[in-house]
């Protein structure tokens, strides 16, 4: 389904105040989470990015608060340029994105254009008991330069796109979101970020 908003402007010149709200952190840490499509959007994408955050790391989230209808404030993370986010994403080196997508089964697609934390995310995620992968069609795959997941001053970032079955799971289950959250953050550190 296409979107409505082709930009952050045109988003906000057309839905009445109250619509959506932003949360986030600045904590000028190397690495920045953001959930574009959080609250109501993508439900359970903010729950997650902030236990992945912490207490800790720097963060973003663009929720829906409408009533109904909330698809309509989905901007594709290629297009996303609402202001404080793309700051909070260029004052970091790498961004990682939460997304949710379709799907019952308990599953998580990697994808950005950082390879080398791709893989190592997967390769974790999967020894945690979560099965993580590549989505299997190229255009899902993060790979876009102006994803906002490869905004920050390294160019290339992660992508986490979460079936709703899988973000389902985690929000009813404290032990397994804190085993998801820690793994990531696992993953995270596992890098060299200068």
């Amino acid at each position: 389904m296409p979107d409505k908003y082709t930009s952050f402007v045109d988003l906000m010149t057309s839905e009445p105040e109250g619509s959506y709200r932003i949360e986030m952190r600045s904590a000028g840490t190397a690495v920045a989470l953001i959930a574009p499509h959080a609250g109501k959007i993508e439900p359970g994408t903010s729950q997650i990015c902030r236990s992945v955050a912490g207490d800790d790391l720097a963060y973003y989230l663009f929720e829906g608060c409408k009533a109904n209808n909330n698809r309509d404030l989905h901007i594709t993370s290629s297009r996303f340029d609402e202001p404080q986010g793309i700051g909070i994403a260029q004052a970091a080196h790498v961004v990682v994105t939460f997304h949710g997508q379709t799907g019952e089964d308990l599953f998580v697609n990697v994808g950005g254009l950082a390879d080398q934390l791709c893989a190592s995310m997967i390769e974790l995620l999967n020894a945690a008991g979560f099965s993580a992968s590549r989505h299997s069609n190229p255009e899902l795959q993060g790979r876009d330069a102006n994803n906002i997941c490869n905004r920050g001053s390294k160019g290339q970032g992660l992508q986490l796109e979460l079936s709703r079955g899988l973000r389902n799971a985690l929000i009813a289950d404290h032990q397994a979101m804190v085993r998801f959250s820690s793994t990531v953050r696992f993953a995270l550190t596992s890098i060299t970020w200068n």
